[in-house]
């Protein structure tokens, strides 16, 4: 991923090259080959969206949770992360693979 320099910079897709911004930086990557239709759809992917899958319900659970227990001053991303993953780590104890 190449980062973007000088006065201007953008988010979008221009002739195939991605440009966005991420942790209030600007990068620009080739814009991938693969289609959220695809991936859903075509069993090479089955894997990756039974983790996604697995994530999605972790996330849903941890969201409820880091807001009744972390209080508003100590919320970051990384703090939820650690939320999320202690879920998955329960969910997976528990069976639901």
């Amino acid at each position: 991923m190449a980062t973007q320099i000088g006065l201007l910079q953008i988010i979008g897709t221009v002739h195939g090259i991605c440009f966005y911004k991420m942790d209030g930086k600007y990068y620009a990557r080739k814009k991938s080959s693969l289609s959220a239709e695809r991936v859903k759809q075509d069993p090479a992917f089955v894997e990756t969206m039974r983790y996604a899958n697995q994530m999605g319900n972790a996330s849903k659970i941890a969201s409820t949770i880091y807001r009744q227990i972390v209080p508003q001053h100590e919320r970051s991303r990384d703090k939820f992360r650690e939320v999320v993953s202690m879920v998955k780590r329960e969910l997976a104890a528990d069976g639901h693979k």
